[in-house]
């Protein structure tokens, strides 16, 4: 929790990403204001609250202390590793935030799947949302090369087994839409998964695009490539299970 009162240095590094020496140097060359006044103290202590502003960006001072959490469109052709030497990378979509390089993506979705991709520097909640253990649920919109049938529902509820893992997957949740798409639910959110549940019924996803997790779901205003900050709220709904999921599966 932010505290009252700040030095204007440390939170000038917090929120700039600036190391404590270039912080103060550039405090004392008189480019920060706090409340819209140049001040050249560095040791000053400043209102929590207070707006400061480095070479035209302003914030409050507190900022830089807050965990932060995006929601992203996650664009086809970009990958969620820290980075890649082949592939743009999704932390670089994020590059005109202040210390975007410490923030990283909540799991993974393939370089070819869209959809919705949490983004954050809060390392607690991204264990809490990625760990099969606390079955967060994710649910995709899979378009598949062939027509899917009805007794596929029943073969993903019972949990299949792919011939190159060593254990069987999860109970899913598979729900027709048209003979070609459907909506998948699993928690466990293993290399491939919702691509080799079709394999093990012999079919193959062409298009993937994630929906939900947990009960949040993508803002569809988004265009692939935005993002936007999650409020207090929608957090909460990340560990509200997909309602179909929780009716077919987890009040049984």
């Amino acid at each position: 929790m932010a505290k009252d009162t700040l030095r204007l240095d440390k939170a000038v590094c917090h929120n700039f990403d600036l190391t404590r020496s270039v912080a103060v140097k550039l405090i004392r060359q008189g480019l920060c204001e706090v409340e819209g006044e140049v001040v050249t103290d560095p040791s000053l202590k400043i209102a929590s609250n207070a707006a400061i502003s480095l070479d035209g960006c302003q914030m409050s001072a507190d900022e830089g202390f807050k965990k932060q959490i995006y929601m992203l469109n996650k664009p086809d052709g970009y990958v969620c590793a820290d980075r890649d030497n082949n592939n743009p990378v999704v932390i670089n979509i994020f590059s005109d935030i202040p210390k975007f390089t410490k923030m990283h993506c909540v799991g993974r979705l393939d370089i070819d799947t869209t959809g919705l991709l949490l983004v954050t520097d809060d390392g607690d909640l991204n264990h809490q949302i990625t760990s099969p253990k606390y079955l967060v649920t994710k649910t995709y919109l899979a378009t598949t090369k062939d027509k899917i049938s009805e007794k596929d529902i029943a073969l993903f509820a019972k949990g299949l087994k792919h011939p190159e893992e060593k254990s069987r997957y999860k109970e899913a949740l598979l729900e027709i839409v048209s003979d070609n798409v459907a909506l998948v639910t699993v928690t466990e959110g293993r290399f491939h998964e919702v691509k080799r549940l079709f394999e093990c019924v012999d079919n193959e996803v062409i298009e993937l695009k994630r929906l939900y997790i947990g009960s949040l779901c993508l803002d569809e205003t988004l265009s692939e490539g935005d993002y936007r900050p999650l409020e207090d709220g929608e957090i909460e709904k990340l560990f509200e299970p997909y309602k179909a999921y929780s009716d077919a599966f987890l009040k049984k």
